[in-house]
């Protein structure tokens, strides 16, 4: 059954915490761990199918769930969640920007359908993100902070036949965030060529959990070698480039911008499309293309491929400064930021914040 409340029935339940009992929020000059720190409250909505469908959302303080050993969730992989961000405005303090709400909003609804999930209604996902960052928006940090949204749906059904779960709870908390990676870093980078992450046919394109479960073994070699991330290759024959660990990946030749096509087993990135829109409007040359690992290090080697840099909601650009193939370590360029990665980070996080136009209509004022 699929329910979606009209725009005049659309309500939100709020029960908050009184001022005095709500937590002090960080400063931007404070240590905080990417997704370690939660803010006051969260929202919740049930799809309970007896009832007719997606219940009344409501926000209220943050706590915990209380599920059954034998609750789906515990068993068969069916969750889904996505990752977005608000930010402050550059120019005005007391502004509030969610970025591009609706890609993440339509991407948890094709999530939802992969993994035979109730999906959330795009308009109603849109309008709790807004209201749950507006209740807690003393949490945005100014750059180089941000405020971190996980928007997440789990089955509420009991028991461990092997099924779809009949209902659901979709749920938004909020983390206050600084960068992912220590600040100016550039990363090392694991290439993979035995494990998988996902295949074509696979759930490589929704945003479910069993995707980065399957990514943690070999993250741990690849820290145990000095790397933060793995760069993925194909499930097939381990040749062409996928991505960097849970983020899209870009490679720079000179003015040229070359990113792996989507081949369906690769996430439809958010900062990925948001990136390939921007570096044209800054004159790059874009491609989307099938990458050979093997040409990939040769490029790297004769100087013709300049940069490399991750991206992704998280980390926004993450240039990468060494590959790490089997016992060789290979730098790229000098090894350091490169020039175009920076430029490309520099006008994306100036969307975000408004210090210049948004001529793309990506921004959701709160």
């Amino acid at each position: 059954m699929h329910s979606e409340n009209s725009q005049n029935q659309f309500k939100i339940i709020k029960n908050l915490l009184v001022k005095h009992k709500r937590k002090m929020p960080p400063s931007v000059t404070d240590t905080i761990a990417f997704g370690a720190t939660t803010t006051d409250h969260m929202l919740v909505c049930d799809f309970i199918a007896q009832k007719g469908g997606w219940q009344t959302p409501e926000i209220t303080p943050f706590s915990s769930f209380t599920m059954r050993p034998d609750a789906l969730v515990f068993h068969y992989g069916q969750t889904i969640f996505e990752g977005m961000k608000a930010f402050k405005g550059a120019k005005n303090k007391d502004q509030i920007f969610i970025f591009r709400p609706d890609m993440n909003a339509k991407r948890m609804h094709d999530s939802a359908i992969r993994l035979a999930m109730e999906p959330f209604p795009v308009e109603n996902f849109i309008r709790c993100v807004k209201e749950l960052v507006h209740v807690d928006r003393d949490w945005v940090l100014p750059l180089p902070g941000s405020l971190y949204i996980r928007p997440a749906m789990i089955p509420l059904d009991d028991g461990v036949s092997y099924r779809a779960s009949k209902n659901y709870r979709f749920f938004i908390f909020l983390s206050p965030a600084k960068d992912y990676f220590q600040s100016g870093q550039v990363i090392r980078v694991y290439i993979e060529r035995k494990l998988s992450r996902v295949a074509v046919g696979g759930c490589g394109e929704a945003k479910c959990g069993g995707n980065y479960a399957a990514a943690l073994q070999p993250m741990a070699k690849a820290k145990g070698l000095g790397a933060e991330q793995i760069l993925w290759l194909d499930a097939a024959e381990h040749k062409y480039v996928e991505e960097a660990g849970a983020m899209n990946v870009m490679f720079v030749y000179g003015n040229k911008i070359v990113t792996p096509q989507l081949s369906g087993s690769i996430l439809h990135g958010v900062t990925r499309d948001s990136i390939l829109k921007i570096a044209a409007d800054l004159g790059y040359e874009t491609e989307e293309a099938k990458m050979k690992i093997d040409d990939v290090i040769l490029d790297i080697k004769s100087g013709k491929l300049t940069e490399v840099f991750a991206c992704g909601t998280a980390a926004v650009v993450s240039p990468i400064g060494y590959f790490h193939d089997n016992d060789e370590t290979i730098a790229i360029g000098n090894g350091a930021q490169g020039p175009v990665s920076m430029a490309i980070k520099k006008r994306l996080l100036d969307i975000q914040t408004g210090e210049v136009d948004d001529k793309y209509n990506w921004l959701l004022e709160v």
